[in-house]
């Protein structure tokens, strides 16, 4: 029974030690044969479920309990959105066109075209704008 697992029948997990057929005779004879079969499973599966229901965290609690990490982290990211938008309006000023934007014009008369590759300028103005904030 080295490579077993009692309650399943399959094979051992690879990280899991080999057992020691000494340890497990010595213990047995300690202990006695495991009672597998006096054991009620189903009041064991009721009890751990109720357990497990009684402990349940509502939403808020793992809030409570990653408030003080999650607060700086998002006002540290919420700074560096604000001075990136600022920096992409001062360099770029060309990518601030956007998909409302060419509704708009579409719908004051402006040729459907004309919006399209203002707006497509826009789009590769933005992905430039990327290009050179990464280099």
């Amino acid at each position: 029974m080295t490579d077993l697992h009692l309650h399943r029948g399959g094979r051992t997990p690879t990280d899991e030690p080999r057992r020691d057929p000494r340890l497990s005779a010595l213990l047995r004879g300690l202990m006695g044969p495991i009672p597998m079969n006096d054991v009620n499973w189903d009041a064991l599966a009721s009890r751990v479920g109720a357990a497990i229901r009684a402990r349940h965290t509502p939403w808020w609690g793992y809030v409570e309990h990653w408030q003080r990490r999650a607060i700086p982290l998002a006002a540290a990211a919420g700074l560096l959105s604000a001075t990136l938008l600022v920096h992409s309006w001062v360099t770029h000023p060309e990518a601030l066109i956007s998909a409302p934007d060419m509704v708009s014009a579409v719908v004051a008369g402006a040729p459907a075209e004309d919006a399209a590759t203002a707006f497509s300028h826009s789009v590769t103005s933005a992905a430039a704008y990327a290009v050179d904030l990464l280099e």
